[in-house]
């Protein structure tokens, strides 16, 4: 490419036709017909505005709107609608939260009430207050009793707009907030963080643009609220008449202070909502793709150095709590999962299987996000949940377990930098903030992140967040640590930077770990658990799990073919599908009797393939398995490509596919020697 196809020239060349600037979005193209469509409509919501500016008498419109009664109107105005926002956020939060994150019976019914002053006839708004507050309404007559009078005060104009400008708030915090999810309040729970700690340190920054634009289009609707306001509370000048009475009283007298006054509210209106769209448009960012250009990427800086054998890293806060054994028995009927696990004081175990088996169930479970329909989870000597046979279920909050979950997402609080993420869960745990910062400090050295603790998410890789969300799990000393694919969304160029860190953290720490990955489970894992439709199906040390697979899942996990059958007499292996194979018995299985059932492993690479119209399953007498059937796939692989024929695979070059002419639907023979295979008993 030349200077000139750069725009290096001499000059940098704007973007324009047939060009893309940095940073943008590729345009698509919108019909001319929806152009026009949005000409007219932004024609006929300028034309009455602009009307009514080309209508204001200018030489006179200081003195209109500076007269006594239009500045009492104003001010009064803007008294009461801030207080009314004020009250808008006190119980529009919570109104909002409740509704977006609880589950109920009448919630549908609740949300409908709650937003009826939306499409009220404010003049029934009035109506309904004074049934209410009114001299003889349900509560003003005992109000009255006390000598409080509301209506046509005041402090009625102030209910009257907080009655209208309520569900606005509601409406617009309660759709962020399910925007939003639960996820970081979920991790947040899980570092030892209480219900009002991830409400006032999670849930509520993660949503506060909402929170402000609500408040703001709420000020803006109790501003102009006419209807309610007139029928509860009258017109009374510097009580209760605001700027909107004030127009309409003006409308009939003085014309012109009518107009001069509405341009008034025009103008606050315009600045309200240009201020309410660039707060609200503000996206949640999470981290960043790529690091920061200039910056050296963590991605591929080792992490700490590892301990000397037979010593034990201790924080400055001192060593991490003994280990404890976990132990979980439950099943969850809307899931069909029915799990039991075992993980020993100081263990880490792999937890294996295919998607949607129930892998990241039985961590939800662990953790206490989600409620078993039966069962127990024992934490050392403490029940973390029981449910009893009748049902009644006693339960630890997930803050109070000891336990912390890394989720395959780093999902770093977007509101903190690094180093506040890291210290959350010592803080939530009642350390003291400067304790708190120096254990963050320390293990973002451990992972290699030290001169990242003031960088916020937005501004780091997806290496350099994994990397902190796991400096951030084990700064909080938990006694049980869950692990979810931490680097199933990883560059493979961070991945094994981050096993090695991963290796040395674990060491003596009970960790349940889900993985896809078999190097994850025999570099990290002490014990594998295989779990298939809901249940743990098999568990063993890692290398005799992947050694001896039980399951096909299992099988193509370890790289190996699993051919299930019956043992003969004489050694041969009756397969049930009817082929009979030799091969040689691992270590254990020599004295396994005829009929027992065995399962024998083949690598694909020592699989060979041949062209073979269909033909009955034979055992050669040169030592050379044979098995025939129909080719259902062909998946290409980095160093050529698998051919998948019912329970075996091959793994040839595309050349061999091209002379075979093989494709999905045709038949083949695929060969295998004896000594290449080994049975074992299931």
């Amino acid at each position: 490419m030349t200077d000139r196809d750069t725009g290096r020239a001499g000059h940098r060349r704007a973007p324009g036709a047939g060009t893309i600037a940095a940073g943008t979005t590729a345009p698509i193209g919108v019909p001319g017909w929806v152009i026009a469509a949005a000409v007219v409509g932004t024609a006929f919501v300028l034309l009455p505005l602009a009307s009514m500016a080309w209508r204001v008498n200018w030489a006179e419109f200081i003195r209109l709107v500076t007269a006594p009664a239009s500045l009492d109107a104003l001010w009064l105005s803007l008294r009461t609608s801030l207080v009314a926002t004020a009250l808008c956020v006190a119980l529009g939060v919570p109104m909002a939260i409740v509704l977006a994150r609880i589950e109920f019976a009448a919630k549908r019914i609740a949300r409908a009430l709650v937003l009826v002053p939306l499409v009220l006839p404010p003049v029934v708004g009035g109506i309904a207050l004074l049934s209410a507050f009114g001299r003889q309404g349900l509560l003003g007559r005992n109000l009255e009793l006390l000598g409080v009078s509301v209506a046509f005060s005041t402090t009625a104009v102030v209910i009257a707009q907080t009655f209208v400008a309520l569900p606005f708030l509601v409406l617009s915090l309660e759709g962020a907030l399910r925007t939003a999810g639960t996820r970081y309040e979920a991790v947040a729970a899980t570092l030892g963080a209480g219900p009002t700690t991830v409400l006032r340190r999670v849930t509520v920054p993660l949503v506060l643009p909402a929170v402000v634009s609500g408040a703001v289009l709420s000020f803006a609707r109790a501003l102009g609220e006419f209807g309610a306001t007139l029928t509860f509370a009258g017109s009374l000048q510097g009580t209760t008449r605001t700027l909107p009475l004030e127009i309409y009283l003006q409308r009939e007298t003085d014309p012109d202070a009518a107009v001069a006054l509405s341009l008034v509210l025009v103008v606050v209106a315009i600045i309200i909502v240009a201020f309410t769209h660039g707060v609200g448009a503000r996206p949640l960012r999470g981290h960043r793709d790529q690091p920061r250009r200039g910056r050296p990427s963590m991605a591929d800086r080792p992490p700490s150095p590892a301990p000397a054998a037979g010593t034990k890293r201790e924080t400055r806060s001192g060593a991490h709590r003994p280990p404890k054994r976990f132990e979980l028995r439950a099943s969850v009927r809307e899931r069909d999962v029915d799990v039991e696990l075992e993980v020993a004081a100081g263990e880490t175990v792999a937890l294996l299987g295919p998607n949607g088996a129930g892998k990241s169930t039985l961590l939800a479970l662990a953790a206490g996000l989600i409620a078993a329909d039966s069962g127990q989870a024992r934490l050392g000597d403490r029940v973390l949940f029981e449910v009893d046979a009748g049902g009644r279920r006693r339960a630890r909050r997930p803050h109070e377990r000891g336990v912390a979950l890394l989720a395959q997402e780093a999902l770093l609080f977007p509101n903190l930098t690094a180093r506040d993420n890291v210290a959350f869960g010592p803080r939530s745990r009642g350390t003291t903030r400067r304790e708190a910062r120096r254990v963050a400090d320390e293990w973002l050295g451990r992972v290699g992140a030290a001169e990242l603790a003031d960088r916020k998410p937005a501004e780091l890789s997806g290496g350099q967040a994994q990397r902190i969300a796991v400096a951030r799990a084990l700064a909080g000393d938990p006694e049980l640590l869950l692990l979810d694919e931490p680097m199933a969304a990883l560059d493979a160029s961070v991945v094994p930077a981050l096993r090695r860190l991963l290796r040395d953290a674990l060491a003596g720490r009970t960790t349940i770990i889900v993985t896809h990955d078999a190097l994850d489970a025999v570099t990290l894992a002490d014990r594998v658990a295989l779990i298939e439709d809901g249940r743990v199906v098999d568990s063993g040390r890692t290398r005799d799990v992947l050694e001896r697979p039980t399951t096909p899942f299992a099988a193509r996990l370890a790289g190996l073919n699993l051919l299930v059958g019956t043992l003969e007499a004489g050694g041969a292996v009756r397969t049930d599908t009817g082929d009979l194979l030799r091969a040689a018995p691992s270590a254990g299985a020599e004295g396994s009797a005829p009929g027992s059932r065995v399962g024998v492993a083949v690598r694909p690479s020592r699989v060979a393939v041949w062209s073979d119209p269909p033909a009955s399953a034979f055992a050669s007498t040169s030592g050379e398995n044979a098995i025939s059937g129909i080719v259902n796939d062909l998946e290409p692989r980095d160093d050529g490509i698998r051919i998948h024929a019912g329970a075996i695979a091959a793994d040839v070059s595309p050349s061999v596919v091209a002379d075979l002419d093989l494709e999905p639907g045709t038949w083949a023979r695929f060969t295998f020697a004896e000594a290449d295979a080994t049975y074992f008993p299931l």
